[in-house]
């Protein structure tokens, strides 16, 4: 059972494309930054009860030479200017650049921040002060899920982007806290949750 620090706050750890705004392949332009209807209304309520909102996402079209740094960020500032208009702010922006097969020689190979490696959730934990056992990762695919696990928190596969067609191809033996049709579902699966450690059969 993983250690849960009650000195520490709980987080909602989420991927970005395919979780919070629709995934249109590599984004390339600002404007193509289209969030799902339901996004800020889930995200505010959970900055309502408590929850830290950090977004970890993998962003290999940097490794691939076909985005740069400035873009990602110029995105994340974008998508914090409409959140913070609702009350909905993210409290952190994790993106990892690499890849094992970039053809950026910079960003090449392979790193601990890539999911399902936890290092962006390390990082947030200790910059921000949460505690990952007390915290939720969300997000359409499996490489989601192995990230939780990987640092015990509770997962949930939301259907919405890569999500449904991932549930179909589970690998074998692969666990997961709970699927849900998108995120305005898992955000009240969490608010309906009272448990901070102990089994988690929460799977759907």
């Amino acid at each position: 059972m993983a250690h849960i620090d009650s000195s520490r706050r709980p987080a909602v750890f989420l991927d970005r494309d395919g979780t919070i705004n629709v995934d249109v392949g590599y984004l390339h332009a600002v404007d193509q930054l289209e969030l799902f209807p339901w996004s800020t209304d889930a995200l505010r309520l959970l900055k309502r009860a408590g929850f830290a909102l950090v977004i970890v996402t993998n962003q290999s079209g940097i490794a691939q030479g076909l985005i740069a740094k400035g873009f990602v960020e110029e995105v994340h500032g974008e998508l914090q200017r409409r959140l913070e208009m609702v009350g909905a702010a993210i409290d952190g922006y994790y993106y990892c650049p690499h890849h094992p097969m970039g053809s950026v020689e910079k960003f090449r190979g392979d790193c601990r921040c890539r999911k399902p490696n936890p290092g962006m959730i390390e990082d947030a934990a200790r910059d921000l002060g949460l505690d990952p056992a007390r915290s939720w990762v969300i997000g359409d695919k499996w490489i989601d899920v192995q990230l939780g696990q990987a640092v015990g928190a509770t997962s949930i596969l939301v259907r919405t982007g890569w999500g449904a067609f991932q549930e179909e191809r589970r690998p074998p033996g692969q666990h997961v806290d709970a699927v849900c049709d998108n995120l305005i579902e898992a955000t009240a699966l969490i608010l309906n949750d009272t448990r901070l450690e102990g089994p988690r059969g929460l799977e759907t």
